[in-house]
């Protein structure tokens, strides 16, 4: 049985809507993603995209915060939210009976949210919170000074902003970037799961379709590009933190699922080399992963290592070694376990609502367009041996950023 073709259409206001029914589920899933993030921050004004996001829901005209929780547990929502660098987005998990009541309630809110001053100093008091917790994380803390030191600014930067920028935040700054960025034409909506194609479309036309789009700041998008260098940041531990970062394929490129063939064979599950070599062969780390990620001008490949300082040194050179074999040696047996680690995850997660649902609006978001299931698995059963090396020479681990969190510096 082959899987459901996505459909996406673009109201005339600019709101984007890629659905993909699924006949049977009990639930669905809508996810609103705006094209705007912590890119988008003031540079005086760092985190305020993140205060944005938490305070929307904190009030409007017509209902405080404690109306719009109510009316959001009364329709038996479960909801979340987040901000990343490159986008603000919200998601809700809906019994198809009250999927009207849900979208008409997020345009409302959404569309005339109020940001009380009370809410905005609590949320920013939080947010200052979470930043002093990341002191005792360090695993957190070595990637996201990793990706801070390899896609510098606006790229690189971490959603919940600065102490300094945060104090300077106020009610009115909030509701004004909220004015100029909030925004239909930069709005993409994904609804996955129990519901009709039709009732999807004409449910969301009728609420967000009348939406003015007003003129604001131009939607930049910015291209990815990894530094050359290395980062030391001196932490008196035990431990040693390592970071890696090179660049690789954008989701649109050709190679892209070479590259995430590789990235499988490099650390896919308990038989990747990276988990292999460096940890049970040898003992080196406690924990190893590489992992790729995706923006809208760019991707990249991004590896984490924690070990022991005496060791750290060792740990790092194994690592470089398994990813410059890749180009040398990859074997039948490797290609196949890799693409069906990577099919694995795609068929128990991906057919669910909710990965559907994040995955379509991550597709259009990236890409302009949706992808079935079937497409994903066929253009991972496409690749080659011969690709993998020939993705590597287009797109070399070199230059990179290494970073290390830890009591001393490595070469």
């Amino acid at each position: 049985m082959s899987s459901p073709v996505p459909e996406l259409i673009t109201l005339d206001n600019g709101v984007r809507i890629v659905t993909e029914p699924m006949p049977g589920a009990q639930s669905a899933v809508i996810t609103l993603r705006f094209t705007f993030g912590a890119k988008d921050d003031p540079m005086d004004r760092l985190g305020i995209a993140r205060i944005a996001e938490d305070v929307v829901f904190k009030g409007t005209p017509s209902m405080d915060a404690r109306a719009i929780f109510d009316a959001f547990d009364s329709l038996g929502v479960r909801r979340g939210s987040a901000t990343t660098v490159e986008y603000t987005q919200f998601q809700a998990q809906i019994l198809p009976r009250h999927y009207e009541d849900t979208i008409g309630l997020y345009h409302s809110i959404l569309s005339s949210a109020s940001f009380p001053q009370s809410e905005v100093d609590v949320s920013k008091q939080l947010t200052l919170e979470e930043l002093k917790r990341l002191e005792d994380s360090p695993i957190q803390m070595a990637m996201i000074l990793t990706f801070k030191a390899a896609l510098g600014d606006p790229m690189g930067r971490l959603p919940l902003g600065e102490p300094e920028t945060l104090a300077l935040i106020g009610a009115s700054d909030v509701r004004t970037f909220w004015t100029d960025h909030c925004d239909p034409a930069r709005l993409i909506v994904s609804v996955a799961g129990g519901l009709e194609q039709d009732r999807i479309v004409s449910g969301i036309r009728d609420t967000f379709g009348e939406w003015e789009t007003v003129p604001g700041p131009d939607d930049v998008d910015h291209v990815v590009t990894v530094a050359d260098r290395t980062v030391h940041h001196e932490k008196t531990s035990e431990q040693e933190h390592i970071g890696m970062v090179f660049g690789s394929v954008p989701r649109t490129h050709e190679q892209y699922y070479a590259a995430q063939v590789a990235v499988a064979i490099l650390s896919g599950g308990g038989s990747s080399r990276l988990f292999t070599e460096v940890r049970e062969k040898r003992g080196l780390a406690y924990s190893v992963s590489a992992f790729y990620r995706a923006r809208r001008n760019g991707g990249m490949v991004a590896l984490y290592a924690g070990t022991t300082a005496e060791r750290a040194q060792e740990t790092l050179d194994v690592c470089r070694s398994e990813i410059a074999r890749l180009a040398e040696d990859v074997t039948e047996e490797e290609l196949a376990r890799s693409k069906t680690v990577i099919k694995g995850g795609l068929f128990t997660a991906g057919d669910l609502p909710e990965g559907r649902s994040s995955g379509l609006v991550e597709d259009v978001f990236l890409q302009g367009r949706g992808r079935s299931l079937d497409d994903i698995a066929i253009g991972v059963d496409s690749v080659t041996l011969d690709q993998i090396p020939a993705y590597l020479e287009a797109f070399p681990p070199s230059p990179h950023t290494l970073v290390t969190l830890g009591p001393k510096p490595l070469d």
